[in-house]
């Protein structure tokens, strides 16, 4: 038993009848002083269950793909996963002493005061992200020349418990289709965690409330389809055995897992770039990792995927 009072990869032997429960001795562990490894007010959120890359993995890795990445990652505010002295968290407040390739970017907040996003622009930089423990890269959906105008938004098709794969699949053709009569085109990226995360550039101007308006409402649409299987709902009660269309990716300084990002989790995945096809042939969310990335499209394959 943990010091929060859970068991531990617990097994099931069977039933026991010769003793009532109160009877049964349940000894829980000392609890141990620790010395916080990063301030609590660093921690937006704390990933206790992360397997991160080491650093030289994530160099190795960014060297590699650092030309590709860069197409989606360069010069956009970041939110940033750290993974720091065993622990992995969403990066929050104060920053650590930044390398020289590594950009600030001053932002006012919603809430009153000011903030700080990091931001790169090339391999120097994205090596210098690693160099402060930086595993995950989630951009918001605009760049630093205009922080207020978004040129993308992201429709998370993310399943819920009990939700077959072949389902978010359909959901995410259908989505195509859908944005298609409203006059976008889109793409689509595995997240490199359960869901298919569809993205839609946007070459007219919107405001970062507009976005979130416009997608809330193709959203919906969708949910509208079949309201036993979908919610735009984020209460993980209603997100039982349906597949939730997270349209909340998209608001100011919202943001989704980067194009190319490596994720903290086992087998090391990444969020990768896919084509409609390989949608269409059942590719898993978390099929491309740091050692197998995408291959690259020739432009007569990117046409055809955009189509």
């Amino acid at each position: 038993m943990t010091e929060a009072g859970l068991l531990r990869a617990p097994v099931y032997k069977g039933l026991r009848d010769d003793l009532a429960p109160e009877d049964i001795p349940i000894t829980k562990p000392r609890r141990r002083t620790r010395t916080p490894a990063v301030p609590q007010e660093n921690i937006l959120q704390l990933l206790p269950d992360a397997d991160p890359p080491t650093q030289e993995q994530l160099a190795n890795y960014w060297t590699r793909v650092n030309a590709r990445a860069l197409a989606h990652l360069a010069n956009r505010p970041l939110k940033l996963v750290r993974h720091v002295r065993g622990t992995t968290f969403y990066h929050k407040g104060a920053l650590p002493p930044v390398p020289d390739s590594v950009h600030k970017l001053k932002v006012a907040k919603r809430s009153g005061g000011e903030g700080t996003r990091l931001w790169v622009e090339d391999l120097d930089g994205l090596l210098g992200l690693t160099e402060i423990g930086v595993v995950e890269l989630h951009p918001w959906n605009c760049t630093v020349e205009d922080i207020e105008i978004a040129d993308t938004m992201v429709i998370d098709l993310d399943p819920g418990p009990g939700i077959a794969w072949a389902f978010v699949v359909d959901a995410a053709l259908t989505l195509r289709e859908l944005l298609h009569q409203h006059g976008y085109e889109s793409w689509p990226k595995l997240t490199g965690g359960k869901g298919i995360h569809v993205m839609i550039p946007l070459e007219e101007k919107l405001s970062h409330d507009e976005s979130h308006r416009c997608s809330r409402r193709i959203a919906a649409q969708l949910a509208n389809i079949d309201p036993e299987r979908f919610t735009i709902s984020a209460s993980l009660a209603s997100r039982r055995e349906r597949l939730f269309i997270d349209y909340l990716r998209n608001g100011r300084g919202t943001t989704a897992i980067g194009t190319f990002s490596p994720r903290a989790r086992p087998g090391h995945p990444i969020a990768a770039p896919a084509t409609w096809d390989q949608i269409v042939s059942g590719i898993s969310a978390d099929h491309f990792t740091l050692e197998e990335i995408p291959p690259m499209q020739t432009r007569r394959a990117k046409r055809r995927a955009s189509k």
